[in-house]
């Protein structure tokens, strides 16, 4: 797993810091320089309260003080759920889209049961368009925003990664479904014809 680095002074000097009353064992790690007491007072949803400290330039910092222009990849990979796992079928039934800042969108599409890359593209759109989508990314995880999140036993499920440019990656899973978060991402994805093209073929095969 990458060292998480500071977004401010890219050093890998980095602590954790706890929150509430610390036990006789997290003392001694403050002490010692390995944990930075954040103090007794705890948000009921956790938000905007800091869970790292960089000890070189003493910056704080957590994943949810991030914009748009601090993401550095977004990644959404599903998979159909039909049939069983086979390592030796070479069929397309796992597909993976990779979004960049820079307008570059990456296509692979696998077997369910290994990494073999059956298909690939790369495309560019807009640097704008992405970062309206990054937007819409962030907007989903916010503790106002109500989400739907669909349930199916078979169809697709899927996985969504987000790196951010301290090296931490948040993930979130489920189906596909018609849910806000799978259907904000399909739908960007869709508004893009070379994009468009692939999915619509996965789902012709399927």
């Amino acid at each position: 797993m990458a060292k998480c680095i500071c977004p401010k002074c890219k050093s890998e000097n980095i602590i954790p810091i706890m929150y509430g009353y610390p036990a006789p064992e997290a003392m001694e790690a403050a002490v010692a320089g390995e944990l930075k007491l954040g103090g007794c007072e705890v948000y009921i949803d956790g938000c905007d309260m800091p869970d790292k400290f960089c000890k070189d330039c003493e910056f704080e910092w957590s994943v949810d003080h991030f914009l748009a222009e601090d993401i550095v990849k977004v990644r959404f990979r599903y998979w159909s759920n039909w049939g069983f796992m086979d390592s030796e079928l070479l069929t397309e039934e796992q597909w993976a889209f990779e979004v960049y800042p820079d307008g570059t969108i990456k296509y692979f599409a696998y077997p369910r049961a290994s990494r073999r890359v059956l298909d690939k593209d790369e495309i560019r759109i807009s640097s704008d368009r992405v970062n309206d989508f990054y937007n819409q990314v962030i907007w989903l995880y916010r503790p106002w925003t109500e989400t739907v999140d669909c349930r199916v036993c078979d169809g697709c499920s899927y996985e969504l990664t987000i790196t951010y440019k301290d090296n931490r990656k948040r993930k979130f899973s489920g189906d596909i479904g018609g849910g806000t978060i799978d259907e904000t991402i399909m739908n960007f994805l869709k508004s893009i014809s070379e994009m468009k093209q692939k999915i619509e073929g996965e789902d012709a095969d399927e």
